[in-house]
Protein backbone atom coordinates (compact mmCIF):
# COMPACT_ATOMS: atom_id res chain seq x y z
CA UNK A 1 0.00 0.00 0.00
CA UNK A 2 1.02 3.50 -0.86
CA UNK A 3 1.80 6.03 1.38
CA UNK A 4 -0.90 9.23 1.72
CA UNK A 5 0.55 11.94 -0.35
CA UNK A 6 0.32 15.58 1.10
CA UNK A 7 1.09 18.33 -0.80
CA UNK A 8 2.22 21.60 1.09
CA UNK A 9 1.80 24.84 -0.69
CA UNK A 10 3.63 27.37 1.69
CA UNK A 11 5.62 30.58 0.44
CA UNK A 12 7.43 30.91 3.86
CA UNK A 13 10.23 28.12 3.17
CA UNK A 14 11.18 27.40 6.73
CA UNK A 15 7.51 27.13 7.38
CA UNK A 16 7.24 24.42 4.24
CA UNK A 17 10.30 22.54 5.43
CA UNK A 18 9.05 22.03 8.99
CA UNK A 19 5.33 21.06 7.89
CA UNK A 20 7.25 18.94 5.31
CA UNK A 21 9.66 17.21 7.59
CA UNK A 22 7.16 16.58 10.23
CA UNK A 23 4.48 14.95 8.00
CA UNK A 24 7.47 12.83 6.52
CA UNK A 25 8.45 11.69 9.57
CA UNK A 26 4.49 10.40 10.25
CA UNK A 27 5.10 8.26 6.68
CA UNK A 28 3.07 10.73 4.47
CA UNK A 29 4.96 11.27 1.03
CA UNK A 30 5.01 15.18 0.54
CA UNK A 31 5.47 17.95 -2.10
CA UNK A 32 6.07 21.10 -1.14
CA UNK A 33 5.63 24.24 -3.38
CA UNK A 34 5.70 27.83 -2.61
CA UNK A 35 2.74 29.15 -5.00
CA UNK A 36 -0.60 28.69 -6.62
CA UNK A 37 0.62 28.07 -9.48
CA UNK A 38 2.87 25.73 -8.58
CA UNK A 39 0.07 24.22 -6.51
CA UNK A 40 -2.26 23.64 -9.53
CA UNK A 41 0.29 22.00 -11.88
CA UNK A 42 1.45 19.84 -9.13
CA UNK A 43 -2.20 18.37 -8.46
CA UNK A 44 -2.64 17.92 -12.11
CA UNK A 45 0.69 16.04 -12.62
CA UNK A 46 -0.15 13.38 -8.88
CA UNK A 47 -2.76 12.58 -6.89
CA UNK A 48 -2.96 14.25 -3.65
CA UNK A 49 -4.80 12.94 -0.39
CA UNK A 50 -4.62 16.45 1.08
CA UNK A 51 -3.75 20.10 0.61
CA UNK A 52 -2.27 21.91 2.88
CA UNK A 53 -2.61 25.73 1.84
CA UNK A 54 -1.60 29.34 3.15
CA UNK A 55 -4.48 31.73 2.45
CA UNK A 56 -1.81 34.83 1.63
CA UNK A 57 0.09 34.02 -1.71
CA UNK A 58 2.01 35.37 -3.99
CA UNK A 59 0.39 35.42 -7.57
CA UNK A 60 -2.85 32.95 -6.95
CA UNK A 61 -3.55 33.38 -3.80
CA UNK A 62 -5.07 30.87 -1.49
CA UNK A 63 -8.50 31.03 -0.95
CA UNK A 64 -8.40 31.03 -5.64
CA UNK A 65 -6.30 28.11 -5.16
CA UNK A 66 -9.01 26.25 -3.16
CA UNK A 67 -11.95 27.41 -5.45
CA UNK A 68 -9.99 26.30 -8.45
CA UNK A 69 -9.03 23.27 -7.17
CA UNK A 70 -12.66 22.32 -6.19
CA UNK A 71 -13.51 23.05 -9.39
CA UNK A 72 -11.11 20.69 -10.96
CA UNK A 73 -10.94 18.01 -8.60
CA UNK A 74 -13.72 17.88 -6.60
CA UNK A 75 -12.64 14.57 -4.85
CA UNK A 76 -10.10 16.92 -2.76
CA UNK A 77 -13.03 19.10 -1.76
CA UNK A 78 -12.68 18.21 1.81
CA UNK A 79 -9.25 17.42 2.05
CA UNK A 80 -7.81 20.82 1.90
CA UNK A 81 -6.51 22.36 5.50
CA UNK A 82 -5.45 26.23 5.37
CA UNK A 83 -3.09 27.65 6.82
CA UNK A 84 -3.10 31.00 8.16
CA UNK A 85 -1.55 34.02 10.04
CA UNK A 86 -4.60 36.40 10.05
CA UNK A 87 -6.64 35.89 13.29
CA UNK A 88 -10.09 34.96 13.05
CA UNK A 89 -9.36 33.96 9.49
CA UNK A 90 -12.36 31.05 8.48
CA UNK A 91 -13.10 29.72 4.75
CA UNK A 92 -16.22 27.76 3.44
CA UNK A 93 -16.17 25.45 6.13
CA UNK A 94 -12.45 24.26 5.68
CA UNK A 95 -10.52 23.52 8.43
CA UNK A 96 -8.15 26.41 9.64
CA UNK A 97 -4.86 25.98 11.36
CA UNK A 98 -3.77 29.12 12.72
CA UNK A 99 0.36 30.42 12.76
CA UNK A 100 2.30 30.20 14.73
CA UNK A 101 0.88 26.40 15.68
CA UNK A 102 2.02 23.25 17.23
CA UNK A 103 3.16 20.52 14.70
CA UNK A 104 0.58 17.99 16.43
CA UNK A 105 -1.93 20.73 14.98
CA UNK A 106 -0.90 19.80 11.63
CA UNK A 107 -0.40 15.38 11.70
CA UNK A 108 -3.89 15.98 13.31
CA UNK A 109 -5.62 18.04 11.04
CA UNK A 110 -4.21 15.61 8.18
CA UNK A 111 -5.19 12.67 9.83
CA UNK A 112 -8.43 13.85 10.49
CA UNK A 113 -9.20 15.47 6.51
CA UNK A 114 -8.05 11.54 5.21
CA UNK A 115 -10.22 9.77 7.97
CA UNK A 116 -13.34 11.84 7.08
CA UNK A 117 -13.01 11.92 3.38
Amino acid sequence: MSRPRVLVVEDEIEVQNVVGEVLAEEGYDVDAVGTGEAALEAVALRPYDVVISDLRLPGVGGQTLVKEIIHRWPRLAKRIILLTGEPGEARDSLPVIHKPFQLTDIVEAVEARISAA
